[in-house]
């Protein structure tokens, strides 16, 4: 292994080539022996293990740290000491997805505190956990893979995440997964793009992403079922402000910026009530933009409009966006209402711990 792979990015988490390696490893097909245990559980149990599993997928702003983390933790805990002692083929199945599950979740709340470490190890053992659940759940094994390319976004590293995220979309192919979900991929793809650079990749992904998005189809996977046309929008707009926030020329920037406000806005024209968190990324990313096209005053509006939803700044990663902002906005630090929203942030919610 080259020394550069072999180094973690930070608190012991994998990248490069290391990353790639493993998450293939996880997401080779396990080799095929008889199961000769007995079932230790009845069907009551398992379909009370499974319902509490559905409970904590649908547990209200699960990105929270603290006691919701340690209730999942608590029942993973419980499901990992069932399938110790080896079960009839039919229930380890469906215990293992159930422990694939409740993995998943942890690592996305770890993730969304900025606990990369701690989230990459779950969704490790996510993977492993369906290795062994069987075939018929690979699916779900590209939502986790989906999952960890966007980690690597937020990391800032799009090399590792393009790798992660054309594995789910060959495994995706593989699979025949509804347009709809292979489209959520594509924007993945774009947006590591995006961060690269690689304008024309990029849009053709955007393309890619769009036609398929248009196919509709049903039958989608769990982790693509909240994918909508304005998460749709919503992503595409966020990822052509980063494109033409690396653009030399200004006209050039110029063009990038008022596409990704065309975007940003169908997006919050689409999304509905319950989506707070979703809205939030599009406010927070519509003010970033208006940055870019040299409008201040609109910019703080878009911003200060995300800071009455407590349930939407509650989330870590919304939090760092707000930061972004906050640090790229101080080029225009003199006009009066990006000074003041700079400063009410760097005494309010900025100092807050992301945990």
């Amino acid at each position: 292994m080259k020394r550069r792979d072999a180094f973690a990015v930070g608190g012991g988490l994998i990248a490069g080539a290391a990353l790639t390696e493993l998450v293939e490893r996880w997401l080779a097909p396990r080799a095929a022996g008889p199961v000769n245990g007995r079932n230790s559980i009845g069907e009551l149990e398992l379909e009370r293990i499974e319902a509490a599993t559905v409970c904590l997928r649908h547990w209200r702003e699960r990105w929270r740290m603290g006691t919701r983390r340690k209730a999942v933790i608590g029942q993973l805990s419980e499901v990992s000491e069932l399938v110790e002692n080896p079960q009839g083929a039919q229930v380890q199945s469906r215990l293992f997805a159930v422990m694939a599950e409740l993995a998943k979740i942890v690592a996305s709340m770890s993730f969304d505190s900025g606990d990369h470490a701690t989230a990459q190890r779950y969704y490790g053992i996510s993977l492993r956990a369906l290795q062994q659940a069987g075939p018929e759940h690979r699916a779900y094994g590209i939502g986790v893979l989906a999952d960890m390319a966007r980690q690597m976004l937020d990391l800032h590293r799009p090399e590792d995440a393009l790798d992660l995220i054309r594995l789910a979309l060959d495994k995706s192919e593989s699979l025949g997964l509804a347009p709809v979900a292979r489209s959520l991929l594509r924007t993945r793809e774009a947006w590591s793009y995006a961060h690269m650079g690689r304008a024309a990749a990029f849009r053709r992904s955007v393309h890619q992403a769009e036609d398929l998005f248009s196919q509709g189809g049903d039958d989608l996977p769990l982790w693509a079922r909240s994918f909508n046309g304005a998460e749709l929008s919503g992503v595409i707009g966020a990822r052509y402000r980063d494109l033409g926030r690396l653009q030399d020329e200004p006209a050039e920037r110029r063009r990038y910026a008022e596409v990704s406000t065309e975007y940003l806005l169908r997006a919050l024209e689409s999304r509905g009530d319950d989506q707070e968190k979703g809205r939030a990324f599009d406010q927070v990313g519509l003010g970033r933009t208006y940055l870019v096209l040299g409008e201040p005053a609109a910019s703080a509006a878009s911003v200060r409009s995300v800071l009455g939803s407590r349930s939407a700044i509650g989330s870590g990663r919304v939090r760092r966006r707000i930061e972004d902002w906050h640090t790229e906005a101080a080029v225009l630090h003199r006009d009066p209402d990006v000074a003041q929203l700079r400063e009410e942030l760097s005494f309010t919610l900025l100092p807050l711990p992301r945990t």
